[in-house]
C-alpha cells in the first residue's frame, strides 16, 4: 500500500490544520473534520503548545479603548477567515506566526495588554467534546502530545456519539506535522488493523498557538484543581470564530475552548488537560498508524459485479447539474447529511436531485470532492479516485473500515464520484474497461425546502436522531421524489439551468 504523505518521520515538524470527516463539498466546510472537520465531512480537531523556560508574565486587565482594525495585525489571515465564513466553509483556526519576537511583556502592533507564552514542549491526558453541525461528541477520553520545535503534535482518544444510536464509540487520531518542507495531517478512524482508515490532508502548516499574541486576559479559575488565567481571543466581526485557553503557571494550558457559526453551520469544541507532563517527547510517540502506514489507501471491495445505483445530492445554481468531482448519499445517507445541516438556512434555498448511475461495486476509500476555487475536485490518492469512494453515513454505523463495502443498512451510505473514475459516453463501467461509473441521468430536482420544511423532514429528524435507521424521515424523502401530487407527500419539478444541464 502506498504510504500517506508521513506526519511522523522525524526531521519533521509541526502542526497543520484541522481534518473533518465531515463532507467536504458544495463550497462549504466536516467534519472533520474536527474536523472533523467531522463531513459529509469529519470534524475541526484544535489544541496547543508547551514548555518556555521564560518567565510567566503578571498579566493585566484588558484595556477598555477600541482595538486597531484586524488588517493591521501581520500575516494572520483575516481576509481568509471572513471569506470562509461567508462561503459557509468552516474557518481556518490554526494561523500562522504574527509577530516574530517572543518577549512576553509587549504590545503587538498596537493591541494593548501583556501577552501569554505557551511551553514549547508537554503532553497530557485529554478530555474531548464538540459539537460539529448537530453532531455531539462527548466524553472523548486520550492522550495530547505536542512538540513546538519539532513543528508537531498528536490526539488521540476514544469518544461517544448519540447521533444514530446511544453510546456509539469511536476512536480518532489525528497525527499532524510539517515534513521535508510540507507538511499533512493524517487522521485514523477505528482502531485495530482490519478497521482503520486513513485520511491525509495536505494543508499548510499552522502553529496553532500564535493566536495568543493577540489574546486578551479576561480573569482566573480553577481546572481540574490547577489554578489557571484566562486569556481569550477579541471577538472579530466578520469572523465567526472565538477562543479561549485557561493557561497554568507551566504555561501548559488546562483547558481551551472554540467556537465557530455561519448562515450554514454552528459548532464548538472543549478540550481540558491533566496530568501535564514537560519535556521533549518520544519519537516511538509520532510513529504513524497502522492504518497510514500500511492500509492507504483503503483495499477495493472484492465485489465485482456492476449495478446501478440510486443516490442524491443537495445543492444550488449556478453550479452545473453534474456528479463528476462530487459527493452523493443514497437515501439514509443523504438523510445522514441533511438531518444535521439541513437546519441551517443557507441550505433550505438549495435543490435536491435525485441520480440513476451506474457503477462497479469494487468500491474505494471515499474521498472528500470539494471546490477548490476554479471547480470541484476530489482529494485523494490516485488509487483511490480511480474508483467510486464509498463509507457509512458521517463516518458511523456498525461496518467495518467506515462502511467501506458493508450494507449500512443502520446509517446509509455515502458515495464520492472522481473524474479519474468516470467512463467515456456508452462504456460500461469495470475493471476491463479502466472506469468505474458512467451513465449518470439525473432523474428529478425538487426545491430543498419542500421536503425539509413543507413535507416536515426536518421535524421528523428531530424525533430520530438517535435511533437509527431514520425510517420516518426515509419514507418523507422517498415520497418527495415519488411524484408531484402534494397529497401523497410529492414535492413539484424544480427548474435547473439549462445552459448548465450536463447529463453524463
Amino acid at each position: 500500500q502506498a504510504s500517506p504523505p508521513s506526519a511522523s518521520r522525524r526531521s519533521v515538524g509541526g502542526p497543520i490544520c484541522p481534518a473533518s470527516g465531515l463532507r467536504q463539498d458544495r463550497g462549504q466546510p466536516n467534519i472533520f473534520p474536527g474536523g472533523g472537520g467531522m463531513a459529509r465531512r469529519g470534524g475541526v480537531h484544535v489544541l496547543l503548545g508547551m514548555l518556555c523556560s521564560v518567565e510567566w508574565a503578571a498579566a493585566s486587565t484588558a484595556s477598555s479603548e477600541p482595538l486597531p482594525e484586524p488588517p493591521e495585525l501581520g500575516d494572520l489571515p483575516w481576509d481568509e477567515m471572513a471569506a470562509a465564513v461567508r462561503a459557509g466553509r468552516v474557518p481556518p483556526v490554526l494561523w500562522p506566526e504574527v509577530v516574530h519576537h517572543q518577549e512576553e511583556e509587549t504590545s503587538v502592533q498596537g493591541w494593548p495588554g501583556w501577552r501569554p507564552k505557551v511551553a514549547t514542549q508537554w503532553s497530557a491526558d485529554l478530555i474531548y467534546n464538540a459539537n460539529f453541525m448537530g453532531i455531539n461528541l462527548k466524553g472523548g477520553l486520550g492522550r495530547y502530545i505536542y512538540d513546538g520545535p519539532g513543528k508537531r503534535y498528536r490526539m488521540t482518544y476514544n469518544v461517544t456519539s448519540d447521533y444514530f444510536t446511544a453510546n456509539n464509540t469511536m476512536q480518532q487520531d489525528q497525527l499532524s506535522s510539517a515534513y521535508g518542507g510540507s507538511s499533512s495531517t493524517n487522521m485514523t478512524m477505528g482502531s485495530g488493523h482490519d478497521n482503520e482508515i486513513c485520511m491525509p490532508f495536505p494543508f499548510p502548516y499552522r502553529d496553532m498557538f500564535s493566536w495568543v499574541k493577540l489574546s486578551l486576559y479576561k480573569g482566573h479559575k480553577v481546572v481540574g484543581g490547577d489554578p489557571c488565567k484566562i486569556w481569550s481571543l477579541p471577538h472579530l466581526p466578520g469572523v465567526g470564530i472565538s477562543i479561549s485557553m485557561c493557561l497554568g503557571a507551566d504555561h501548559v494550558p488546562r483547558e481551551m475552548n472554540m467556537t465557530f457559526s455561519s448562515s450554514k453551520f454552528s459548532g464548538g469544541n472543549s478540550m481540558r488537560l491533566s496530568n501535564v507532563k514537560i519535556g521533549a517527547p518520544e519519537e516511538e510517540e509520532f510513529q504513524p498508524s497502522w492504518g497510514c502506514a500500511h492500509n492507504y489507501p483503503a483495499k477495493p471491495c472484492a465485489d465485482k459485479r456492476t449495478s446501478p445505483l440510486d443516490v442524491y445530492r443537495i445543492w444550488g445554481l449556478p453550479e452545473p447539474l453534474e456528479l463528476r468531482n462530487r459527493n452523493t448519499g443514497d437515501v439514509l445517507g443523504d438523510l445522514a447529511f441533511v438531518c444535521t445541516q439541513g437546519s441551517g438556512a443557507a441550505y433550505r434555498s438549495k435543490l435536491i436531485t435525485h441520480w440513476k448511475v451506474n457503477v462497479s461495486r469494487a468500491f474505494g476509500q471515499y474521498a472528500l470532492c470539494n471546490y477548490n476555487g476554479t471547480g470541484n475536485a476530489c482529494m485523494g490518492h490516485p488509487d483511490m479516485l480511480r474508483r467510486v469512494g464509498r463509507r457509512s453515513g458521517q463516518m458511523q454505523g456498525e461496518g467495518k473500515l467506515m462502511g467501506q463495502c458493508s450494507k449500512n443498512d443502520d446509517v446509509g451510505s455515502q458515495y464520492s464520484f472522481p473524474e479519474q473514475a468516470m467512463c467515456p459516453p456508452g462504456v460500461h463501467p469495470g475493471a476491463r474497461h479502466g472506469c468505474a461509473w458512467g451513465g449518470a441521468v439525473p432523474v428529478r430536482t425538487v426545491q430543498a425546502s419542500c421536503i425539509m420544511e413543507d413535507r416536515g423532514l426536518l421535524e421528523a429528524c428531530k424525533h430520530e436522531i438517535g435511533h437509527a435507521p431514520f425510517v420516518h424521515a426515509a419514507r418523507i424523502w422517498e415520497a418527495a421524489f415519488a411524484s408531484e401530487d402534494p397529497t401523497q407527500g410529492g414535492c413539484p419539478e424544480a427548474p435547473t439551468s439549462q445552459g448548465s444541464l450536463l447529463v453524463i
